[in-house]
């Protein structure tokens, strides 16, 4: 696991509406400061950057065939029931949603900020705000549940906790799904000094002002994935690659 550092996110440097920290992750003011910055800039879905919702329209199709494939074997007519982890902006749900409109689809966001487009497309009584072991109500569980680029920000104690907390949520032969954005392609000795000589020199420009970062979170490799879902006590796990421009990496399990 190693650290890594962002400047801007959909196209908003940080520096233009926050103090940013090298050695602290972004909190939670932070990303309300940021959702509203980008409600300012952005109107609609539609405006934001066209690679990035190309890449997470092809995400969504991917999920969508996941899981008409995962509910072909039951013999009811109930409809899918999916919750979304950490939705941002929602984009990837109202995709999902245009691919396959018979899902129940239930989303989770630490704060309301985020949700001024969400709740255009997701009922008030599917929306959970908090964090999921406390918001997420008890008697309901859920066919699927998927991570879209949300693992980052946690320690893998954090989200190994997370997985434990959502693998409770799954009903019988549920699945959960977590698209990494974050993959780290290999964790060698050389890898690891070369990494940290960068950190350094990035802490450098970062307090000459030359250069400000924010500390984002973690990128992991693939047999850490695999470790943690392990660990959370999965089975049938499964991985791979999307086709989505950016080679995100997916990891599933049971």
């Amino acid at each position: 696991m190693r650290r890594f550092y962002q400047e801007s996110w959909q196209g908003i440097p940080f520096t233009s509406f926050s103090h940013i920290s090298f050695f602290h992750l972004a909190g939670p003011k932070f990303y309300s400061t940021f959702y509203e910055t980008l409600f300012r800039r952005y109107k609609d879905w539609n405006d934001l950057p066209a690679r990035w919702r190309l890449s997470k329209t092809k995400d969504a199709e991917w999920l969508a065939r996941k899981i008409r494939a995962l509910m072909a074997g039951r013999n009811d007519d109930k409809p899918c029931r999916v919750l979304s982890i950490g939705s941002g902006v929602g984009f990837m749900e109202k995709t999902l949603l245009e691919k396959d409109p018979s899902i129940e689809l239930h989303v989770n966001e630490p704060s309301t900020v985020g949700m001024k487009w969400l709740r255009r497309v997701i009922p008030a009584e599917h929306i959970y705000i908090g964090l999921p072991a406390v918001s997420l109500p008890s008697d309901i569980t859920y066919d699927m549940i998927y991570l879209s680029a949300v693992d980052y920000g946690m320690s893998n104690r954090d989200f190994l906790h997370l997985l434990e907390i959502l693998r409770a949520q799954l009903a019988p032969d549920g699945e959960i799904v977590c698209i990494s954005a974050s993959l780290l392609e290999e964790d060698s000795f050389i890898g690891s000094f070369v990494n940290a000589i960068k950190i350094f020199l990035r802490g450098i420009l970062h307090f000459l002002g030359v250069r400000r970062q924010q500390f984002w979170g973690w990128r992991r490799t693939r047999a850490e994935y695999l470790k943690l879902l392990n660990q959370a006590d999965f089975r049938d796990i499964q991985d791979g690659f999307l086709d989505d421009g950016f080679e995100s990496y997916w990891i599933s399990g049971k």
